[in-house]
């Protein structure tokens, strides 16, 4: 079950950390994006048993429309030592600019990874115009619950994808 979450951005909220490794998201980090998918969801509650391949599919899917146009500007990608180690993908579902994954590798989770890639999403969200974003979270998986609702995202009636 699928927990919907919104934020307001206009609320002000701590500034965005920035990170020398982080970089927007380019259409040939499918591979890497798949790779990152899969590692960050094996052994969670959001892990269906996928493979290598079923990742690669919802990355392709994600970047070409499949979650609604893909955000370029707002999505990114951190890097350290030429490998991706986390991600935050964003696309606009329903007129809405919608967080569709936050992944962190496992060794890489609790660095603030994931929280500086979110807010510095937010941040380019509000500059491009927009006042509010949208996500969805699986029921249990606290860790993310703990994060999203710290930087003010709240229940919400959304629609969510997958």
């Amino acid at each position: 079950m699928r927990r919907k979450l919104a934020a307001d951005l206009a609320v002000s909220r701590t500034h965005a950390p920035v990170d020398a490794g982080a970089r927007r998201v380019r259409v040939e980090d499918a591979e890497a994006l798949g790779v990152l998918m899969l590692e960050a969801y094996r052994g969670t509650i959001d892990d269906g048993g996928e493979t290598l391949d079923d990742a690669r599919g919802e990355v392709v899917k994600t970047l070409t429309g499949g979650y609604g146009a893909f955000d370029f500007e707002a999505s990114e990608v951190i890097e350290r030592e030429g490998v991706v180690v986390a991600g935050t993908i964003v696309t606009h579902y329903e007129g809405l600019p919608m967080i569709a994954f936050s992944l962190t590798l496992p060794a890489w989770r609790r660095l603030g990874l994931a929280r500086g890639g979110l807010l510095r999403a937010m941040e380019r969200l509000t500059l491009a115009g927009h006042a509010r974003v949208q996500l969805a979270v699986t029921r249990g998986n606290t860790a993310a619950e703990r994060l999203y609702e710290s930087l003010g995202f709240t229940d919400a009636s959304i629609a969510a994808h997958g």
